[in-house]
């Protein structure tokens, strides 16, 4: 499947610059055209705006249009017209074909999300798994009634009516120990899963959200981890549930006890006291209801509110990631999640300009990324589910999230996967996908070590998180290849004590993979454009200025591939980095070709464009 050879626009800096209330687009044409036109709609009537030819090198020409700005989000996409034949080029790709506007390159008209975002690398922690105040492993005496204590070597035993009380005794300060540990393996943001009290360790189901879980130390000890990775040049992101609470959440007890108070209004009541709308049934999530304008207040609004307080002074966190994004302010036929995201939006923006606003969305996040909300989501529809279709060679019986469907993981070559990715991704503006999360595991999933049941082909999943637009996102414990078959048992301590179990080439891979992403600009700030997939390998291009990253990932042996100078733009390639079974030809072009599992990352000077 060759990409090479297709007209090409993204939205990096290469592609898009804006001034004022217009946006000057560029697109890439091999072979060039009779003509190329933006399909822009403005007020929902369509036109077609003539782009003008900029240059010619190479056997490319090189197209310019400017475009007005709409209020909200501007959508375009080019048709290149041939001999009276359309091809028509959006997010998805070429097309032969009359297509929707669904898949358009979309530019959000909204302030810029953080600029630090892309190039940072975000490290998962979930306290209780993570590090005790000290080095003991046996189950503690001491812990609340609804825990089930377990031994720091235990493995959790997935999902069962035990799970959301298998109590291991992670605190806050275990966190701040071990940070050594985070900036050695390139992580830059700390994203520590809920620290409000709760009656399991998950912490989904809040009490209170105005102090922090004594079982993790307390407030005292989030200030100490905050100052502490600060001063060592580290972030650390929070995660709030702005869906539901817990049913001991002083609120909903408040609501529950009078009917005529402030707090009924905040949740779903079917019938008074007892009979209430919860996640997913879940009657421990009592889910919340932005009707109400004094719950925005609370969660959001007002100065002392939830997501306002704790990013406000010195130990101020930087960042919050939204629980069940896709489903707040959603209830049947009310729909309120887009202006209840705009409203969090801007607050963060007034209380903390440069924080980061990442939701979870475990589908497609497209529609609800095209205003000024959400800057970023966690990208399973764009980046974990095609990874895994891929590199998935693991047992059976892996479950790929939290779910109880017995469905098994799906298989694909690499070409599938690229499709995949090129479809789900084209949904979202170009700003909200850099700002996405790449996660090859989480909490809430199987671990990627489980399902690919190879370290070097774990490697490669790492250097698509390193290659690919979007924040690279580690697990604690995928560093070191911690295994898991679901997102239960996935939540596997942290084995400090046993260092030898840890393994050294995944480690390895880590560090050097994240320090690229960390140090080549057109890994975390430049356009991506495909060039080729099959059955076994993908090939594709970022780009930023004057630099060139050829990237090609492999999961086994496949015939020579090449490609010349022409077709990559580039001159000059050198590897900086590769492992496994591939091998590089470089010179005048590329031929690549593998006996094995592997990536090849090739730096090189933009000869065009």
């Amino acid at each position: 499947m060759l990409f090479s050879h297709d007209p090409h626009h993204d939205g990096s800096p290469d592609y898009v610059s804006l001034d004022g209330g217009r946006a000057r687009l560029r697109v890439r044409v091999p072979g060039g055209a009779d003509s190329v036109y933006a399909y822009v709609v403005e007020d929902g009537e369509a036109g077609l705006v003539e782009a003008a030819l900029e240059r010619s090198e190479h056997g490319v020409d090189w197209y310019a249009v400017e475009i007005p700005l709409q209020p909200v989000a501007t959508p375009y996409r080019f048709a290149i017209v041939r001999d009276r034949r359309y091809t028509w080029l959006n997010q998805a790709g070429a097309h032969d074909h009359e297509v929707t506007d669904d898949a358009d390159f979309r530019l959000v008209n909204a302030p810029e999300p953080p600029s630090w975002v892309p190039a940072t690398t975000l490290y998962q922690v979930f306290p209780d798994r993570f590090a005790r105040d000290d080095d003991s492993v046996e189950p503690l005496a001491d812990h609340p009634a609804w825990a089930v204590p377990r031994a720091w070597d235990d493995e959790p035993s997935g999902f069962g009516p035990d799970a959301p009380g298998e109590y291991y005794g992670g605190t806050l300060e275990g966190v701040r120990r071990h940070l050594d540990h985070l900036v050695s393996v390139g992580a830059e943001v700390v994203y520590l899963t809920p620290f409000f009290p709760a009656r399991s360790t998950h912490r989904y189901d809040a009490s209170d959200f105005d102090r922090v879980d004594p079982l993790l130390g307390g407030d005292e000890a989030l200030a100490a981890l905050v100052r502490e990775a600060h001063a060592r040049g580290l972030r650390v992101m929070g995660d709030l549930t702005t869906n539901h609470t817990g049913d001991e959440h002083v609120w909903f007890r408040a609501a529950q006890a009078d009917p005529g108070s402030e707090e009924a209004g905040y949740y779903y009541f079917e019938e008074h006291p007892d009979s209430y709308v919860s996640w997913l049934g879940v009657r421990s999530l009592p889910k919340l209801d932005y009707s109400s304008k004094a719950l925005r207040e609370r969660v959001y609004g007002a100065h002392d509110s939830v997501l306002v307080d704790r990013l406000r002074g010195e130990d101020g966190l930087d960042g919050w990631r939204v629980d069940v994004a896709n489903m707040t302010g959603r209830l049947g036929a009310q729909d309120l999640n887009h202006e209840v995201s705009g409203e969090i939006a801007a607050r963060m923006r007034e209380a903390a300009p440069d924080a980061w606003l990442l939701a979870e969305h475990f589908y497609d996040a497209g529609p609800d990324t095209r205003h000024d909300g959400w800057h970023g989501v966690m990208n399973y529809a764009g980046f974990t589910r095609p990874v895994w279709a891929w590199l998935n060679t693991g047992p059976e019986g892996v479950r790929f999230a939290a779910t109880h469907t017995s469905a098994p993981l799906p298989r694909s070559g690499a070409a599938e996967a690229v499709r995949a990715m090129r479809v789900t991704n084209a949904g979202l503006p170009w700003r909200v996908r850099t700002h996405s999360v790449n996660a090859l595991s989480t909490h809430d999933s199987a671990r990627f070590r489980t399902v690919t049941g190879d370290p070097l082909l774990q490697a490669v999943g790492v250097a698509a998180q390193a290659a690919l637009p979007g924040v690279p996102f580690v697990f604690a414990g995928d560093e070191i290849g911690l295994e898991g078959r679901d997102g239960e048992n996935s939540r596997r301590t942290m084995p400090w004590h046993r260092p030898g179990d840890w393994d050294r080439r995944v480690l390895d891979s880590h560090r050097r993979l994240l320090a690229l992403h960390r140090g080549l600009p057109a890994l975390h700030g430049g356009g991506l454009r495909w060039l080729d997939a099959g059955e076994h390998h993908m090939t594709f291009l970022r780009t930023l200025g004057e630099q060139v990253v050829l990237v090609h990932l492999t999961d086994g042996p496949h015939e020579e591939r090449t490609a010349s100078e022409v077709e990559l733009d580039a001159r000059g390639l050198e590897v900086v980095e590769s492992d496994g079974g591939v091998r590089a030809r470089l010179g005048g072009g590329v031929a690549l070709s593998a006996d094995g599992p592997g990536y090849v990352f090739a730096v090189g000077t933009r000869s065009g464009g």
